[in-house]
């Protein structure tokens, strides 16, 4: 577990909830728990089997998920200030505890906000164009928050092979009026699909009330992209294969004299 004085000021409340729970069940198994707790409560179907087992695992300690999910919502409103801020209190908390023997399987270390918001910067944008900005690996969803909070009015695609970075960059797309999708899947190779969601799809309907829904591959516009390369790429090998055999068929060998004067078509 981390030393409270390594908390920053502002996660303490949530700190301290989260030590109560985390004392009989590990830090990183209650994180990866909250995670999937607070996904739950802003999917639009709802997941009665994550509450069920939650509810099942901690007993009389699972009330105080809601504590724990009330406070995450404090820290990040007092902490985002101004139209270009943005804050990550599960990508920060997650990287406290990751360096505990408890948690070792957590075990990742993200992008520093400042230098974030530099890549930002450098990289450029312009608020309400519409593009379609993709990070691949996009961890706790840093990059495209970020991106958001200068540029707004674009759509955001998340990709990560690791399910609770994917899990957790759909909090914080959502948490901050992101409009796009987040994935778990292998980047370099799309078809290795493991599941994903669509964020905030309806926000103009809801009245920017945010929310997340669940997705399949063929709604993925990275996978459907893909597929449509793999077309295109079939095609054209096809079409390349088809000239060459017409070029072999059209080439007529042309009669030479043989070395003992017979003809020959070699």
């Amino acid at each position: 577990m981390p030393k409270t004085t390594d908390v920053p000021h502002e996660l303490r409340e949530f700190n301290k909830v989260f030590e109560d729970i985390a004392y009989r069940h590990g830090w990183g198994d209650v994180f990866v728990d909250f995670v999937d707790y607070s996904i739950a409560c802003f999917l639009n179907t709802g997941d009665p089997k994550t509450a069920d087992y939650l509810e099942k695992k901690y007993a009389d300690r699972y009330s105080r998920f809601r504590q724990l999910f009330a406070e995450w919502i404090k820290a990040q409103e007092r902490m985002i200030f101004g139209d270009k801020a943005w804050y990550d209190t599960l990508g920060i908390f997650y990287e406290l505890i990751a360096s505990s023997s408890k948690a070792s399987h957590l075990g990742q270390f993200f992008t520093p906000p400042a230098l974030v918001d530099m890549l930002t910067l450098i990289t450029g944008g312009e608020e309400g164009a519409g593009r379609h900005i993709s990070d691949p690996c996009s961890g706790s969803g840093r990059m495209l928050i970020s991106f958001h909070a200068h540029y707004p009015g674009n759509y955001c695609f998340a990709g990560d092979i690791d399910p609770i970075c994917t899990k957790m960059t759909a909090l914080n797309m959502m948490l901050h009026d992101c409009e796009g999708q987040a994935v778990c899947m292998n980047s370099l190779d799309p078809d290795d699909w493991r599941f994903g969601y669509a964020i905030n799809p309806w926000i103009r309907q809801t009245r920017g009330l945010p929310h997340i829904a669940r997705i399949e591959k063929e709604q993925c516009r990275q996978w459907r992209g893909f597929q449509q390369d793999k077309e295109k790429y079939a095609q054209r090998k096809a079409e390349v294969a088809a000239a060459q055999k017409e070029a072999l068929t059209a080439v007529k060998p042309e009669p030479v004299m043989g070395k003992f004067g017979q003809l020959s078509f070699l």
